[in-house]
């Protein structure tokens, strides 16, 4: 055989084996980009931009060089970023017509990718609704190359696909267990592994100018996204909370310095205010009677625990039909019946259907997503890089097709409800049993005229909660996202429209098909567009907040005690009890924001970190501009170098301050009143701060918790800002406070402490550093009718009996419980009998305390008392709230005849 022929054959040989490699490569990068942009798979979004400047054709070098930063940019803008870089690779390698059906594949993935979470679920070993990330990825790169690899290697590609499903199926539970399925990974692994099934069927034909169309696809994007440009909004100018079907969440409550516990924290009082702001009004709809807003208004459906009457459900769907806009807020339980309610009303009018269920990340934890910015342009309200906490979300049984989502929770487990259990309502223990999946948190669609949004979790907008930053952005987006019908009804039709030409682009690529799939990309992108950019619209001082709150990397905002573990500091409650004083506050997540003094007139820094603190000259310039800046350090922060250092740098520096204190038993293992000998006096250093005479700050008033300065040159009245400072963060946390959100029982302290932080917001003298709402009285004359006591401890009874002369020695010195628990209680009696004819005077046959009592040992308690028709103590009751000062337990102690 002649030399020229060998050498022919060889190159044909070696173009075959390029053109196999660069397919497999395309191949395999829209897969794995499919699979980034549908659930945020970082992994699988690094692998496709390292993968990227690896193309096997051969390049010029400016094509290798614009692989390479196409790739750096997905390094640097996050997974998302994918949908332009995956078919702008493509194009690089030469394959323009592959390049644009990848672009349309890859956009309905992102815009249709969460209705597979509501797919029932068929398999028992392995939920059928978390197999989207083998499904999505596979079905978008066969519709990418399908007219260039051909039928078989597409239903190779498939079925390999199908292949890998069964064998996880086959293996759930056993060797696929929850880690290895939520693995990134492995995840990774499963949606780009089908595509080496494709690798012997791949079609070597080059792509025909007829099968190309990129240009159709571009021109046509561009035609639909400047045609969204003219989608009129529709401004919303009131917001209408229901009432009529329950208190739930209530809007109608108060939130003052003397509200506390679940009946004033877990409502939306504050929401109501903030979206009076936000809008101009606000109102509640007390009957089911009562007249529907204007068609300008958003109408808030929220938990309803009493049924929506047929003729009422029938009035509010033609409402919104006419244009109205409905808000819904659920729940994750079907407690009260709010889901059943919900459903009976949303699934027959508007095809939803609520689950019953939890959800929850692979650890059994809330979920705590982060969005990239760039998700702004697939409609994500929430896209600000900025952790969004979520804690007790729902999931979507049905949904519209046209529903688009604006939030979801992240990758996340959803658990069916189990009344049994306390909280969540459920064991929240990961398996592959139950679905896995990037559940929706928001979604919104038209509906005729008007438009719905469904929020899938009540909790962000409590007023406990509300505080939080990104929580009042939620709303801000929901609200313009209801503000835009049009686009909603645009986006969302014309995203199933997308999809749909790209099946027929898969295998058939006519021109006009691909004038069709460019214009519905770009009528889809530019009205999802639309309602992103709200991700990119900053808060605004007077609005959206009145204090500012920044937190250190090294503290905590969580609102479930069990976040928080042993020796940190949390600081939720501190910071929503601001909202009772009317300074409004907001709060960013702890750690990331950096004080610009310049962006608001209040702050509030606990625990900085250094990077955090302002320089010094902002600071003279906040004062002298009227500005308030308190910060709150932690104890030990007066040792850190960096801190003494920026204090210098405002002329103070610390000074030691030392007084009596009072600590509590610390017995390991021996927890309870009757294990405890009693209080015990300490010595108490704490750092304080002080001006140097050459200061540009002038002392003010001051305590052991905070001292306050002003910008010289001083007058009268003041006309400076106030500059708050003080080493004692640790006595605003959540520990000192105690749990003022469940209950009607809180701290002294807790309340004490509220008051004080909030006259040092105020600028007004400090309250008297002792709780006023607490005595402590000495022995009284004991009565004798009272023979009898009993101590419960968490609702068991521990001790129960009488006094007798044998079992009570007098002594001027009481003993502690641990080792004399009768005559303790014997003191005890004595000391209620001198409380209640001193500070609590009788109101009826039964008497509750106004004022509580503090024992010799410093515990806490309230008293009622009972009496006779002639005003004769009959029954003394002594309550010790678990979150009160003295003891970590629940104490009932009655005296009686």
């Amino acid at each position: 055989m002649p030399i020229d022929r060998l050498w022919s054959r060889f190159q044909n040989l070696t173009a075959r084996s390029s053109d196999r490699a660069v397919l497999f490569w395309g191949l395999g990068i829209v897969a794995g980009a499919s699979l980034a942009v549908s659930e945020a798979n970082h992994v699988s979004g690094v692998a496709a931009a390292a993968a990227i400047p690896l193309c096997p054709a051969h390049l010029s070098g400016f094509r290798r060089f614009a692989l390479l930063v196409t790739g750096l940019a997905v390094y640097s803008t996050g997974p998302i970023c994918l949908l332009l870089a995956a078919p702008a690779a493509l194009v690089l390698a030469a394959m323009p017509g592959s390049s644009a059906v990848a672009l349309l594949a890859l956009a309905s993935a992102a815009f249709l990718s969460h209705h597979v979470q509501s797919v029932p679920d068929l398999a028992a070993s392995l939920h059928t609704g978390s197999l989207g990330f083998v499904i999505v990825p596979s079905m978008t790169a066969a519709a990418a190359f399908g007219a260039r690899i051909g039928w078989r290697a597409a239903l190779a590609l498939l079925g390999a696909a199908l292949a890998i499903i069964l064998v996880m199926v086959a293996g759930a539970g056993r060797w696929v267990n929850y880690l290895t399925f939520t693995s990134p990974t492995f995840r990774t692994m499963a949606a780009v592994l089908p595509v080496c099934a494709a690798l012997p069927w791949l079609s070597l034909r080059p792509e025909r100018n007829s099968e190309t169309g990129g240009e159709w696809v571009l021109w046509f994007t561009v035609v639909g996204a400047v045609l969204t440009l003219f989608i009129q909004s529709r401004p919303i100018s009131a917001v209408m909370f229901d009432e009529s079907h329950g208190r739930w969440a209530t809007a109608k409550s108060s939130y003052g310095p003397a509200d506390f516990g679940r009946a004033v924290n877990y409502t939306y009082s504050l929401l109501a205010g903030y979206g009076a702001r936000l809008v101009g009004a606000a109102a509640t709809f007390d009957t089911e009677e009562a007249t529907l807003p204007g068609r300008d208004a958003v109408f808030v459906l929220k938990m309803p625990t009493k049924s929506l009457s047929e003729e009422f459900s029938l009035r509010l769907e033609r409402w919104v039909r006419e244009g109205g806009r409905l808000l819904v807020v659920a729940d994750h339980t079907d407690l009260y019946d709010t889901a059943q309610n919900l459903n009976a009303f949303l699934s027959r009018r508007f095809g939803i259907r609520i689950n019953s269920d939890s959800v929850f990340d692979s650890r059994g934890m809330p979920t705590v997503p982060t969005v990239e910015s760039l998700a702004a342009v697939i409609g994500r309200i929430d896209a600000r890089a900025q952790s969004v906490p979520w804690q007790t979300g729902t999931t979507l049984a049905l949904m519209p097709p046209n529903a688009v989502q604006l939030s979801t929770f992240g990758m996340s487990f959803s658990e069916p409800a189990d009344y049994s259990r306390p909280n969540r309502f459920g064991p929240l223990v990961s398996r592959v049993s139950i679905r896995f999946a990037n559940h929706t948190a928001i979604i919104a669609f038209g509906a005729d005229q008007g438009a719905i949004a469904i929020l899938l979790d009540s909790t962000p907008w409590s007023n406990f909660s509300i505080f939080k930053e990104e929580y009042k952005h939620l709303f801000r987006g929901i609200i313009h996202a209801l503000s835009n019908p049009t686009a909603l009804h645009v986006w969302g039709w014309s995203a199933i429209a997308l999809g749909l030409m790209t099946l027929i682009l898969a295998f058939w690529r006519p021109p006009a098909a691909m004038a069709a799939g460019g214009l519905m990309l770009g009528l889809s992108a530019g009205a999802a567009a639309q309602i992103g950019v709200i991700s990119f619209y900053s808060e605004v001082e007077g609005r959206d907040f009145g204090l500012r709150v920044i937190v250190g990397s090294t503290s905590k905002l969580e609102f479930l005690k069990q976040l928080v573990g042993p020796g940190e500091r949390n600081f939720s409650r501190i910071v929503s009890a601001m909202s009772k004083y009317d300074f409004d506050p907001s709060a960013s997540t702890p750690g990331t924001e950096v004080t610009r003094l310049k962006d608001a007139s209040k702050w509030l820094l606990i625990q900085p970190d250094v990077r955090q603190l302002p320089s010094s000259e902002e600071v003279i310039s906040h004062l002298h501009t009227r500005g308030d800046l308190t910060i709150l350090f932690a104890p030990e922060q007066a040792a850190h170098s960096k801190v003494r250092s920026w204090l210098g740098e405002l002329g103070l520096y610390i000074q030691e301050v030392t007084a009596l204190s009072m600590t509590e038993d610390a017995r390991l293992a021996q927890e309870g009143l009757l294990n405890r000998r009693g209080a015990v006096v300490m010595r108490d250093v704490r750092p304080v701060t002080r001006a140097l005479p050459t200061s540009l700050l002038k002392d003010g008033y001051a305590d052991q918790f905070v001292q306050s300065y002003t910008a010289r040159p001083t007058s009268f009245p003041r006309s400076s800002g106030l500059l708050n400072i003080g080493f004692s963060a640790d006595q605003f946390s959540d520990a000192t406070i105690g749990d003022i959100w469940e209950g009607i029982q809180p701290a002294s302290i807790g309340m004490l402490r509220e008051r004080q932080l909030a006259a040092a917001l105020e600028g007004k003298d400090l309250p008297s550093p002792f709780p006023e709402g607490l005595a402590l009285p000495s022995s009284g004359v004991m009565p004798s009718n009272l023979a009898a006591y009993l101590l419960m401890e968490d609702g068991k009874t521990v001790l129960a009996g009488h006094f007798d002369a044998k079992s009570v020695v007098s002594s001027t010195v009481v003993s502690s419980p641990i080792e004399n628990p009768v005559m303790y209680l014997f003191d005890l009696r004595s000391r209620a009998a001198s409380f209640i004819a001193s500070a609590c005077p009788r109101t009826g046959k039964i008497t509750r305390c106004k004022v509580r009592m503090l024992g010799p040992d410093m515990v806490e308690w309230a008293v009622s008392w009972a009496s006779n028709d002639n005003g004769t103590l009959t029954a003394v009751e002594l309550l010790h709230e678990r979150s009160f000062s003295g003891l970590g337990k629940t104490l009932n102690v009655l005296f009686g005849e």
